[in-house]
């Protein structure tokens, strides 16, 4: 198989007038690209994570399944390693309101400000809520996806396929215009495709299939079953759970199951070999063709 061309890794410079975010655990910055008025947000990696690539093959596969996404780019500042991401809020004409949030205002006691193990972040009150609100989603989708449910299908999908971990109640949320609440692109994708693995975990991983499945199916959901649960669900029943109430898990699946294993592979053999270890494309790119069929023998 050709080797395509790698993707280009954006120098960022330390800018005087960049903000720092305050949201979450990493350490980022916004900063504003003079030329385009455009505002990024850059995210440096942790140490011994793959936290760039996992989040921009994240992206690339998302644009594969017609997802609306944040744009993110590999990046570095000042010798660290990151990535930015693109503010996807028309540079602050629209405001993110995160899922914890508009969960607060819908949920009575809603535990806005805990952000691991919610119980209360589960799908029938993120049904509820999106349903509660009127929630819209954005224009250019296919027919089908005609509802915020029927997309929050599909980032749940993407969850099960790169195996992210961290669908939290601040990694979803909806962009407000007016009087306009329209679902957001989904968004920071860093806690997947085993980026917190060491190589040798990985090898170890690669050399015992059933040791491999195993870690494939464990990829835990930041969603609960019911709002007495004490353990989330894994993605792939969040993924079966939630479309018991929508229309468009064959669809999604449809969607899926025409990406095929070489263009899987190419979204990996993009990012450039100084950020990623061979070990760690070899165990990509079966993690993701092990997940997508996984995802298509579903009922």
């Amino acid at each position: 198989m050709p080797k395509n061309t790698e993707h280009s890794i954006v120098e960022v410079n330390i800018l005087d007038n960049r903000q720092i975010e305050q949201m979450g655990s990493k350490k980022k910055f916004w900063f504003k690209e003079p030329e385009q008025n455009q505002s990024w947000l850059f995210k440096y990696n942790r140490i011994n994570t793959g936290e760039d690539w996992s989040e921009k093959i994240a992206a690339e596969i998302a644009e594969l399944l017609a997802i609306p996404h944040a744009q993110v780019e590999l990046a570095k500042c000042g010798g660290d390693r990151g990535i930015i991401s693109k503010d996807f809020t028309d540079n602050g004409n629209k405001w993110l309101m995160h899922g914890n949030e508009l969960l607060s205002l819908s949920i009575t006691q809603y535990p806005k400000r805990q952000k691991y193990r919610v119980s209360k972040h589960s799908i029938k009150n993120i049904l509820s809520t999106i349903s509660k609100f009127k929630v819209v989603v954005p224009s250019g989708l296919p027919l089908e996806v005609d509802s915020p449910k029927e997309l929050f299908l599909g980032y749940l999908m993407l969850d099960v396929l790169i195996g992210n971990t961290d669908r939290h109640h601040e990694n979803w949320g909806i962009l407000l215009l007016s009087e306009n609440l329209e679902l957001a692109p989904t968004f920071d994708h860093a806690s997947s495709l085993g980026r917190e693995l060491l190589d040798d975990r990985r090898k170890q991983l690669l050399s015992n299939p059933s040791h491999f499945e195993r870690y494939c199916e464990k990829a835990a959901s930041a969603i609960y079953p019911t709002d007495e649960a004490i353990k989330p669900l894994s993605t792939i029943d969040a993924f079966n759970e939630f479309a018991k109430e929508c229309s468009t898990k064959k669809f999604w699946l449809d969607k899926l199951s025409k990406i095929s294993d070489d263009v899987l592979r190419n979204c990996v053999e993009k990012v450039p070999s100084v950020i990623i270890s061979s070990e760690s494309r070899e165990f990509v790119e079966e993690f993701l063709i092990t997940n997508k069929q996984r995802l298509l023998i579903l009922p």
